[in-house]
């Protein structure tokens, strides 16, 4: 019996309080080299808690636990306490006698990955020992060899570890077919996404088959309402379905009413608002400076013109005609900002420095405002949008998303978090799609996943009007889930790391969406993709600067010519 264990770290071997379990148990301490825990079932029965300080002293993945018995039904009570208590190692059940009643505890053990019975054959002059090992995956669940305990057999004793093979087992998912991009339904109205693309080449290589529902009955993701978990979820916690390969989020709860798979991707959940109005054409002409640029130079050009006028009142060098006057003044400057040159500069005490300084000054200013118009002008340029969720808290802006059964809303009301909650309490849930991009038209905001965003608004013919909060909501890991303790998960477990870390998940990610984008003609925006847009050829609308400039400088040459008028006029008289 020592050379199962030659493998292992540590074992715990436990025993009934048979005569034969004791001798047994003696013998096995006499020969075995590898650490060894050691404790009586009926003991164990009473003090249900020893089992798991016997547990902890171990690693799961180096230890492994032999169970010695004579007695069938106190085994089975026994292992009632114990899968209840995290009895999760490698378990090798021994039969001190033949009794074909203890295969019946394999099944009462199937949620254990790895586990074996051994069951005596007595034979004249030796003992020979059967194996047998469940496989959930098999129509016949138990297999059976013979095995001689001077054997080296401690691989072979545990089939989930070799050989992969469901011959041909029709798996029921619990699947919502509209998930983009995990499923859902293309244009040609066939099934795809990442999640079937992965679950198709593991089912081509250990050898099954898998039937989708298209919606769950109760149309629910996967909530747990008044302790009773709907939806998907809840079809695979009932065992009415084997396993989901939508993109589930991990979230406390959920890991702990089923087994997740290792996370293949990342996702979040976003706002989505609807892209505000650009500014009017007409008001580029002053967008190149805010509005207190423009007041400040306003007043600096008022008290430059208030001070020029104090240096030039006593000097009549063509600056004033007949009065003495500030608005000339301001007006005499004024030529500088429009790069009017000076024909002549005015010989009062202090002109000179002032005028070269207001010189420089007025350059600086011009070439930035005339850099910065061109760029209005060449560039439709729009007004701010919400990038943070705190600019979103704090603004008028309503918040919806489809009543699905999803945990995000949960999580927004009962959140801690001044921000979130102030999110949450903006939110509400319609029952339908519809009524959600009607509130979007009107200015609300649509929360969702990041990845199904896109989808939604592709479909919609919205992705040019739409754009996502650049802050995102529950960065969240998304994986497969399956039934509590489920046999075969590891087995998925170790085909979905090869695909995530060859980056096999992320080049379907790509293809799928990248197809979906070609099918559709439409160009993703920047928000959704992160990928800058295609460039386009200049339109009417990016040309209609130069047009603005002529007609602003038509404006005012004709307001000029009529105050130099209205000038002569009074002058004469």
């Amino acid at each position: 019996m020592a050379s199962i264990v030659e493998d292992f770290r540590s074992v715990v071997i436990l025993y009934d309080d048979s005569h034969e379990a004791n001798i047994i148990f003696q013998m096995f301490l006499q020969v075995t080299l590898v650490s060894t825990e050691a404790g009586q079932m009926e003991e164990l029965l009473k003090e249900p808690d020893l089992l798991e300080s016997f547990l902890l002293h171990h690693d799961a993945k180096r230890a492994i636990t032999l169970l010695l018995f004579e007695d069938v039904d106190s085994m089975g009570r026994f292992l009632e306490v114990g899968l209840s208590r995290g009895l999760s190692t490698p378990i090798v059940l021994i039969s001190l006698r033949e009794d074909l009643r203890a295969r019946e505890l394999l099944s009462q053990m199937s949620i254990t990955q790895h586990v074996t019975l051994l069951t005596p054959n007595f034979m004249p002059r030796r003992v020979k020992y059967l194996v047998t090992t469940f496989t959930p995956h098999k129509t016949s669940k138990l297999i059976s060899q013979e095995f001689d305990f001077s054997d080296t057999m401690k691989s072979s004793m545990f089939t989930a570890d070799h050989s992969p093979n469901f011959h041909g087992r029709n798996f029921q998912l619990a699947s919502w077919i509209d998930d983009f991009p995990y499923l859902f339904y293309n244009n040609d109205k066939e099934v795809d996404g990442i999640g079937i693309t992965m679950l198709r080449e593991i089912a081509e290589r250990v050898n099954f088959t898998f039937s989708l529902q298209e919606i769950p009955p109760d149309g629910y993701w996967g909530e747990l309402i008044n302790g009773t978990w709907v939806g998907m979820l809840g079809q695979v916690v009932r065992e009415e379905k084997d396993f989901i390969i939508n993109g589930f989020a991990v979230v406390l709860d959920r890991y702990q009413a089923a087994d997740f798979t290792i996370p293949y991707f990342t996702d979040s959940y976003s706002i989505t608002l609807k892209v505000p109005p650009p500014f009017p054409r007409w008001l580029s002409v002053v967008q190149p400076f805010s509005r207190w640029v423009w007041a400040a130079v306003l007043l600096s050009l008022l008290a430059l013109a208030i001070i020029f006028h104090l240096l030039i009142r006593n000097d009549h060098s063509f600056v004033y005609n007949e009065k003495y006057d500030i608005v000339s003044s301001l007006v005499w400057l004024s030529r500088n900002l429009l790069r009017q040159s000076a024909p002549y500069i005015p010989s009062g005490l202090g002109c000179r420095a002032f005028l070269c300084c207001w010189w420089i000054a007025a350059l600086v200013l011009s070439t930035s405002y005339m850099g910065n118009l061109i760029a209005f002008l060449t560039v439709p340029s729009q007004t701010r949008r919400i990038a943070t969720l705190e600019e979103l808290a704090m603004s008028k802006v309503k918040i919806h998303m489809l009543d699905y059964g999803n945990f995000v809303p949960g999580f927004l009301w009962s959140s801690k978090e001044p921000i979130l909650r102030k999110l949450g309490d903006k939110l509400s849930l319609l029952p339908d799609y519809d009524q959600i991009i009607a509130a979007f038209e009107k200015g609300a905001g649509v929360l969702e996943a990041s990845a199904y965003s896109q989808f939604l608004f592709i479909t919609q013919k919205r992705i040019k009007t739409s754009y996502a909060v650049e802050e995102k909501l529950f960065p969240n890991y998304v994986a497969w889930a399956f039934q509590k303790g489920s046999p075969y998960k590891s087995l998925f477990d170790r085909y979905l790391e090869r695909m995530t870390h060859s980056g096999l998940v992320e080049y379907w990610h790509r293809s799928v969406v990248d197809k979906f984008q070609r099918s559709t003609g439409q160009v993703v925006a920047s928000d959704f993709s992160g990928e800058k847009i295609n460039l386009q050829a200049l339109t009417l609308d990016n040309l209609q600067g130069a047009f603005i400039a002529m007609g602003l400088g038509t404006v005012l040459s004709i307001f000029v010519l009529l105050f130099e008028i209205l000038t002569i006029q009074g002058s004469v008289k």
